[in-house]
């Protein structure tokens, strides 16, 4: 769901996993990020980066901060779009750290709540939630990015991972602009497709489907030894291709 807009005659574009890497290593003073890779895998990378830092991570998170698209961007981005007109869905997780499906709904004057934290649970609200299941920049220091950022949350302990596993039960789930690196998430679904999908009294059927632009048997394997129904898009065409989808849903 990448957006691109102009600021000062350049194209920006709202950031990827691997341009905040990039970042990361580029701050670290390497010139080249695949230099870094070659040391360790990208969230290692990241916990470098946070043990150079103090332990902080505050340089990365105030650069993603500044990526900020005008209204217009977001109004034109059609996956947003289509987002925020699915009427029937009133769920939707994200481990993005940005704002842009909140300010998507905003615009398309779609009633939700964030949800980033324990605090902002419970809370009696008309419309739907969008939970920022790795945090987000108003909450920095509930961002899960660095390595043992992750190894923490393979606890699933933590109120936000509490929250999931009560939402997937009795749901089907659609995953959008996910390979399923997320360690802690994919270890979650393993649970779920040993512990409790597989059981009598489970709802029948596919309980997940994921995007995947032109996907090879790799990816039908390992995703359907989860249950998770491959749902297979160009990578010539991503953008109208899962608008389409979306579009299909909604009826």
């Amino acid at each position: 769901m990448s957006l691109e807009w102009k600021e000062n005659g350049k194209t920006l574009r709202g950031p990827s996993w691997g341009e905040l890497v990039a970042q990361a290593t580029s701050l670290l003073g390497f010139q080249d990020p695949d230099l870094a890779r070659v040391r360790g895998t990208d969230l290692q990378i990241l916990e470098y980066f946070k043990q150079k830092h103090a332990g902080q991570t505050a340089k990365l998170t105030n650069w993603l901060s500044r990526l900020d698209p005008p209204d217009s961007a977001i109004v034109r981005s059609t996956i947003h779009d289509e987002l925020a007109k699915l009427d029937r869905c009133k769920l939707f997780y994200t481990t993005n750290f940005d704002n842009f499906i909140e300010r998507a709904f905003d615009l398309h004057k779609r009633a939700h709540k964030v949800v980033a934290v324990e605090a902002q649970m419970g809370l009696a609200q008309s419309g739907c939630e969008i939970v920022k299941f790795h945090g987000d920049l108003d909450h920095p220091d509930q961002i899960v990015l660095t390595e043992s950022d992750y190894e923490a949350r393979l606890s699933l302990s933590t109120a936000l991972d509490h929250r999931l596993r009560a939402d997937l039960l009795g749901r089907v789930v659609l995953f959008i602009g996910y390979s399923f690196r997320d360690p802690n998430v994919s270890y979650l679904f393993r649970l779920f497709t040993d512990e409790f999908w597989e059981k009598r009294g489970s709802l029948p059927g596919d309980r997940a489907y994921i995007i995947v632009p032109d996907p090879s048997d790799f990816e039908y394997e390992l995703f359907e030894a989860r249950r998770i129904r491959v749902i297979p898009v160009r990578t010539s065409n991503i953008t109208l291709d899962v608008a389409a989808i979306l579009e299909e849903m909604r009826g």
